[in-house]
């Protein structure tokens, strides 16, 4: 007797990635790593495929030997090295057609590929448009053109942005179609050199804040049109920050964002932030993002097989609303688990959120340009470089781009991640939880500025007594500086009250 299609058995997620052969691209990425290693380190899948193209003068096989070195995979090469014989590259140029993949992997790749991970991703805000669209746009359509030809493909999942449509106030769950379609995008990209698609780039980013948004957006329109025949999904994670639990928390490789935004603050470069501290940051740490990325490709699956050939794609907004930080928060979190002082620090970690243009730019021209310039001079005048105020221009930059999303918010329907949660046995949501109201971010903001200091700017730990020394003596001359301008202001103004008064009382000036 044939089982009722209600009755069909639903693997578990252990289950769906049991001896799977999974195909990363972007897996050298922040995200990707993260991916990689939980993989390894949950599942018992059969192999990783991971897209890699030459760079630094090393092919394929030399950069994946020295991606298994590094700190993420801490875990893993000192309880099951062996995990990583599972790993394999794929040698890729995504400016080829068919992306440069040999004839021999691409015929491996379609014969044994179930789960697509779309991660690759070109995430600068500044990008310049034509390079944006080669990776989110073109790349994008040649990796589900291959996927499209794999034969026992359960799962692919393409990895977009929250901020995909950030020019609507509300976003859903939804694909909506872009005013130009990735139909004509291609072919603009394909007939102009790239300095005739940049003088477009204001018409084609549209309401859109930089290329990144743009290209992100023509990238999901570009799979719902495409990817119809196969078991797809587009999943939406926010602002990425450095890990929460696993495999250690603290960890990153980056300073994209207000990570970047952060750690100058921390070490005493920035002290003005354009953006207001009351809005929502959308900010989640990236085990429990890859969490949700790893049960949302299961997802797309069981979809799939419940349903016909042809429905909607599914879109998952990785948030949640409730324990949602905001910007003012975020800072604070940040300043209070700031016990280990960055090398190099030129102040001490003390900044102002400011929703005001105007009044931003005052703060930095005197909290940033001026004492760039007083800097420089010093460098000057001991013969050393000057570097301070042309990295403060670059700084102003970087916070101008950023300010787009600290001074908006927005509302997400978010109803396919909760029911995802809420389909997860015990033992699969623990493997992945992901639900980000059971963060407790005093905790994690314990370990998140000594992360940034640790993994990213690899300070030597033997020299981290005398550092706090320094920042003791740095942060006893600041409050000292604090006291003094906050006196001097009180008695400026108090004068002026008096004079005031005293001439109310003399009749000079009615009030």
């Amino acid at each position: 007797m044939v089982p009722a299609e209600s009755e069909v058995s639903i693997p578990t997620v252990r289950e769906f990635y049991e001896n799977a052969v999974v195909f990363i691209t972007g897996g050298t990425g922040f995200v990707g790593k993260v991916l990689v290693e939980k993989l390894l380190r949950t599942y018992q899948v059969k192999s990783i495929y991971l897209l890699i193209r030459e760079k630094d003068n090393m092919n394929a096989e030399e950069r994946l030997e020295k991606y298994l070195t590094e700190s993420i995979f801490d875990d893993i090469r000192k309880h099951s090295p062996e995990k990583f014989n599972k790993v394999f590259p794929i040698s890729a140029d995504f400016s080829a057609i068919e992306l440069g993949i040999s004839k021999t992997d691409r015929a491996l790749l379609n014969d044994e590929v179930q789960i697509v991970f779309n991660v690759v991703a070109s995430v600068k805000f500044n990008e310049k448009l034509s390079d944006a669209i080669a990776i989110n746009v073109l790349g994008t359509k040649k990796i589900l053109d291959l996927a499209m030809e794999m034969k026992r493909l359960k799962a692919f999942l393409h990895i977009s942005t929250l901020y995909s449509n950030c020019n609507r106030k509300t976003i859903g769950e939804t694909i909506y179609e872009p005013e130009i379609g990735y139909e004509k995008i291609i072919q603009l990209y394909k007939i102009l050199d790239a300095d005739e698609l940049e003088k477009l780039c204001h018409c084609l980013v549209g309401e859109l804040p930089n290329t990144y948004t743009m290209t992100k957006r023509c990238s999901e329109n570009l799979v719902n049109q495409q990817a119809y025949a196969i078991p797809a999904g587009i999943f939406r994670p926010p602002i990425v920050l450095s890990t929460y639990k696993e495999p250690f928390p603290g960890w990153t490789d980056n300073l994209y964002g207000p990570s970047g935004i952060c750690a100058s603050v921390a070490r005493g470069f920035v002290h003005s932030i354009y953006g207001n501290g009351h809005k929502k940051a959308n900010l989640v740490p990236v085990d429990f993002c890859v969490n949700a990325m790893i049960a949302s490709a299961w997802d797309v699956s069981i979809r799939r097989t419940n349903q016909k050939e042809g429905t909607d794609i599914p879109v998952y907004n990785y948030i949640f609303d409730t324990n949602n930080l905001t910007w003012g928060s975020y800072m604070h979190l940040s300043r209070q688990g700031f016990h280990e002082p960055f090398d190099k620090a030129l102040w001490c970690f003390s900044y102002v959120i400011v929703p005001y243009k105007w009044l931003h730019r005052l703060t930095a021209f005197l909290l940033h340009e001026v004492p760039g310039y007083l800097l420089d001079l010093m460098a000057m005048a001991s013969g050393r470089k000057r570097i301070y105020s042309q990295g403060y221009k670059k700084m102003a930059k970087i916070l101008e781009m950023m300010s787009y999303f600290g001074l908006r918010e927005w509302s997400f329907s978010n109803k396919n991640i909760a029911e995802l949660d809420a389909k997860l046995n015990n033992k699969d949501r623990s493997d992945l939880e992901f639900n980000l109201t059971k963060v407790d971010w005093r905790e994690y903001f314990s370990t998140y500025m000594s992360g940034i200091r640790k993994y990213f700017f690899k300070d030597h730990e033997e020299r981290l007594a005398k550092r706090k020394r320094f920042y003791r003596s740095l942060w006893l001359f600041h409050t000292m500086l604090k006291t003094l301008f906050g006196t001097l202001g009180v008695v400026f103004i108090s004068k002026i009250v008096f004079r005031l008064l005293s001439l109310t009382r003399l009749g000079r000036i009615t009030l």
